[in-house]
């Protein structure tokens, strides 16, 4: 049992975009936080069709790394607060300040990742590239190294055979550029939501297969 004094670390979960136009996301998503149990979790939506179109616009009016990258960051908290409206007592937050705030009131955040991407990520030396590659997995990846989260989940709509990062992102279930942005992450697992009898799956560091093994 963990001392009283001890605070539970946090967990970050990204909800994959392809599910928010599932007509079971709510519903499944809801018991598999259940079951999950945790209290400090923190939920990072996918940008789904919204940043689909924003990549279509850019391809269609070259509209520049940056510019394309500020649209799409818009989207992503466009996702959030979707994502908001399908999680019952949930809260959507702009800053990872406001965490404890929503946690201490017994609501799950849903980071809307804008701000503190504009705010503290740029600031960084080694500051999320403006790109096409790099994709909401890493920005959540990037917001559990900020929070030294213990656990990054994704949350997807398909099961995957990748025993690595390196083999999930060359099989294309997570962007290029995750294994690096989640390298400082201890424990990340991949849950296929649409199929409940799919084992939740960890993937490893490292650029070898190993073992596969489930948590």
């Amino acid at each position: 049992m963990r001392p009283p004094d001890e605070v539970e670390p946090p967990i970050v979960v990204k909800v994959g975009g392809s599910l928010l136009t599932w007509p079971e996301l709510s519903e499944r998503l809801a018991r598999w936080l259940e079951a999950e149990g945790a209290s400090r979790l923190v939920l990072v939506a996918g940008g789904g069709q919204a940043a689909d179109l924003v990549r279509i616009l850019d391809e269609t009016h070259r509209l520049g790394d940056e510019p394309a990258h500020r649209l799409a960051l818009h989207a992503l908290d466009f996702t959030a607060e979707v994502l908001a409206r399908l999680v019952s007592g949930s809260r959507v937050v702009h800053r990872l300040a406001d965490l404890p705030s929503a946690w201490n009131a017994g609501s799950r955040p849903i980071l809307a990742p804008r701000v503190f991407l504009e705010e503290v990520d740029e600031r960084r030396a080694d500051r999320l590239a403006f790109s096409w590659e790099v994709t909401s997995d890493s920005i959540a990846a990037r917001v559990a190294v900020e929070l030294r989260a213990t656990r990054l989940i994704l949350l997807k709509s398909t099961s995957t055979a990748a025993a690595t990062r390196l083999e999930a992102a060359r099989a294309g279930l997570v962007d290029p550029y995750f294994p690096v942005a989640s390298e400082a992450v201890d424990r990340v697992e991949i849950v296929d939501l649409r199929d409940p009898e799919s084992p939740q799956r960890v993937l490893m560091k490292g650029k070898d297969s190993g073992d596969v093994w489930t948590a």
